[in-house]
């Protein structure tokens, strides 16, 4: 409702070329999926086609020691993708929820299992404080409405330490303490999600956790891959 009076106002604008009606346009969306990311998430070498339509973006040894049964990713963070999710993150712009929401929807593929639960990588309480939203909580409900899924908040971060300035070290020290379970029952097939792959720390201590507690599948679907500097 709030996107709705706001849009009435001041109408959304297409990060990309600046069109009003949407933060992502119908063109400029297409324009992102018809460059969906083709390399491992993890080494980044090229897949093979035949391959990353039944296992995603994860090369055979990749997936040997990562926990994921398949991972799908919209592109790489750079252009307009990078401004999409850096301004929904920290100008705001919560109508892009629904425009990531749909772009992870289409990288995703047709055979997703009904009994299939996302779980998001919850924000830290001081982010959400200063936002005033969980943004991938908002992405997670939007995804969630297209693709008939339910959501599960059954992760809680519990050490507020920020990580993009961090190196890969540092990363994984602070990730192994920094989330925890919800003392609920964990479903046997999950979607985690997160906007940003930069290690991948996060999101793996994660699906460890998620394994250890029950989960008997976890995909995976990033919104954008991160190349470390």
């Amino acid at each position: 409702m709030m996107d709705t009076l706001v849009g009435r106002f001041a109408p959304h604008i297409c990060e990309s070329c600046g069109a009003t009606g949407s933060t992502l346009c119908n063109c400029c969306n297409k324009d992102i999926l018809a460059k969906l990311w083709i390399h491992c998430i993890a080494c980044l070498q090229p897949i093979d086609p035949k391959y990353r339509r039944l296992n995603g973006a994860i090369c055979a040894s990749c997936r040997r020691r990562l926990p994921f049964r398949r991972v799908f990713v919209v592109g790489e963070r750079s252009g307009v993708l990078q401004r999409l999710v850096g301004n929904f993150k920290y100008l705001s712009r919560r109508d892009s929820a629904r425009s990531i929401a749909n772009l992870l929807a289409s990288a995703l593929p047709d055979d997703v299992p009904d009994d299939m639960n996302i779980v998001f990588v919850p924000t830290s309480p001081k982010h959400i404080r200063e936002r005033g939203f969980d943004h991938m909580k908002l992405v997670a409900q939007a995804l969630a409405k297209e693709r008939h899924l339910l959501v599960q908040s059954i992760i809680k971060r519990i050490n507020n330490q920020a990580q993009h300035s961090a190196n890969r070290a540092k990363r994984l020290e602070q990730t192994r303490s920094a989330f925890e379970l919800e003392n609920r029952s964990v479903p046997e097939r999950i979607l985690l999600i997160d906007d940003i792959y930069t290690t991948g720390t996060t999101v793996q201590t994660i699906a460890k956790l998620l394994r250890q507690a029950g989960a008997k599948e976890v995909w995976l679907a990033i919104v954008a891959r991160q190349r470390m500097q």
